[in-house]
C-alpha cells in the first residue's frame, strides 16, 4: 500500500523506471504547452494593458498587466531556449505557474481588494491541468500559493471578503490538487503506453536487440551524428539451419542470443541490430582503428569460444565522404566472402 502511494505521488501511479523512460516526452510536451500558453497569455494580457490605458475601470491594474505582458514574453523566450537546453524546461514550467498564480493573487488582493477574487481561482484550477510533472511537486506548489493568497487576503481584505476568499481558496486548492493529479496520471500513463508500444515495434523479441524497423529508421541519422568516421560491422551466424535440424530450434535460439549479447556488449545496445534471421549489424561512431580492430577481434573470439562461428565483414568511411548505403554494401560483401571461405572448409551437411 505504501509503495503504491509512493509511486502515485512521485511517479503518477507508474514506477521510477517507467517514469524516467518517458521523461523526455514529458519535457517535450511541457515545452510545447509553455510556448503556446505564454504566447496566448502575452496577447491577452497585452490587450488588457492597452485597455487599462484608455478605460478607467481597468487603470488600477495597469502595472499588473504591464508586468504580466513582460513576464509572458520572457516565458515565451525561455520555452524556445528549452528546446536546446532541456534543463530550462521545468524552470519554464514553474515560472509559468508562479507568474500566473502571482498575477491572479495580485489582481485579487492588491489592485481589487474590495471584490471577490476570481482570477486566482481560475489560475488555481487551470494551471495544474496544463503542465505535467510529479504530482507531489504540483501539490506543494498549489499549497504554497494558496498560503500566500490567504496571508494577503487577511492583510488586505475586509473581514466579510476574507471568509469568502479563504474558503474558496481552500476548496479550489483541494480540487486543483485532486484534478491535477488525475490528469497528470492519465497523461503519464499514456506516455508510458506509447513508449512500450514503440519499444515493442523496434525491439527484436528473441535477442532484445533493435530490430529491422529500428535499423531502417535510424540509418538516416548516422551521417549527422558522426564527426570523424563511421564503421559498419556486418555479422552472419554460420550453421543456424544445420543446428536447428540437428539439435532443435532451442539450440539455434541460444546461439543467436549469445551472438546478440556479444555484439551488444562490445558495440552498445543503441547501435546494435538484428536485421534478419541470422544477420546482425552494428555501427561504431568516431571510433579509432585500434579500438575497432580490438572489438572485432574480441567478438570473433567470444563467438568461437562457445563453439559457434559467424561470418564477419566491416567497412569504415570518413564522415566527410560518407555514403551510408555504400558503407553497408561493402561490409556485407566482405561478410559474404568470409562466409564463403568458411564453407569451403566446413561441409554444411557434416555440421
Amino acid at each position: 500500500m505504501l509503495e503504491r502511494i509512493k509511486n502515485y505521488i512521485l511517479y503518477a501511479d507508474t514506477d521510477k523506471e517507467s517514469y524516467l523512460q518517458v521523461q523526455s516526452s514529458i519535457e517535450k510536451s511541457n515545452q510545447l504547452i509553455s510556448m503556446v500558453f505564454s504566447s496566448v497569455a502575452f496577447v491577452l494580457i497585452a490587450i488588457m494593458f492597452l485597455l487599462s490605458c484608455f478605460i478607467k475601470e481597468f487603470s488600477s491594474s495597469r502595472m499588473v498587466y504591464l508586468w504580466g505582458t513582460i513576464f509572458s514574453a520572457s516565458l515565451f523566450i525561455i520555452s524556445i531556449l528549452a528546446k536546446k537546453y532541456t534543463k530550462l524546461t521545468y524552470l519554464g514550467v514553474y515560472l509559468a505557474i508562479s507568474g500566473f498564480m502571482l498575477y491572479g493573487i495580485a489582481i485579487g488582493t492588491i489592485t481589487r481588494p474590495e471584490e471577490q477574487t476570481v482570477t486566482f481561482m481560475v489560475m488555481l484550477l487551470l494551471l495544474p491541468l496544463i503542465f505535467v510533472d510529479k504530482p507531489i511537486r504540483v501539490a506543494v506548489c498549489i499549497i504554497f500559493y494558496v498560503a500566500i493568497f490567504i496571508a494577503l487576503v487577511i492583510l488586505k481584505k475586509s473581514p466579510e471578503m476574507q471568509a469568502v476568499d479563504i474558503s474558496d481558496a481552500i476548496i479550489f486548492g483541494l480540487l486543483a490538487i485532486a484534478s491535477g493529479s488525475i490528469v497528470i496520471r492519465v497523461k503519464v500513463k499514456g506516455y508510458v503506453l506509447e513508449k512500450r508500444l514503440q519499444i515493442m515495434s523496434e525491439t527484436d523479441q528473441l535477442t532484445g536487440l533493435n530490430n529491422r524497423n529500428c535499423y531502417e529508421w535510424k540509418l538516416e541519422t548516422y551521417p549527422s551524428v558522426c564527426k570523424k568516421s563511421l564503421c559498419c560491422v556486418y555479422i552472419d551466424a554460420n550453421g543456424l539451419h544445420e543446428l536447428n535440424n540437428t539439435k532443435g530450434h532451442k539450440a539455434g535460439d541460444e546461439m543467436l542470443q549469445y551472438i546478440a549479447n556479444s555484439v551488444k556488449n562490445l558495440f552498445g545496445a543503441k547501435d546494435s541490430y538484428r536485421i534478419g534471421g541470422d544477420e546482425f549489424v552494428a555501427f561504431a561512431v568516431d571510433a579509432s582503428n585500434d579500438d575497432l580492430e580490438g572489438k572485432i577481434s574480441e567478438l570473433t573470439e567470444r563467438i568461437n569460444e562457445q563453439g559457434y562461428h559467424a561470418a564477419l565483414g566491416y567497412e569504415i568511411m570518413d564522415a566527410k565522404s560518407l555514403e551510408i548505403n555504400k558503407l553497408i554494401v561493402s561490409a556485407e560483401s566482405k561478410m559474404y566472402k568470409d562466409k564463403s571461405d568458411f564453407y569451403k572448409t566446413h561441409d554444411r551437411r557434416k555440421r
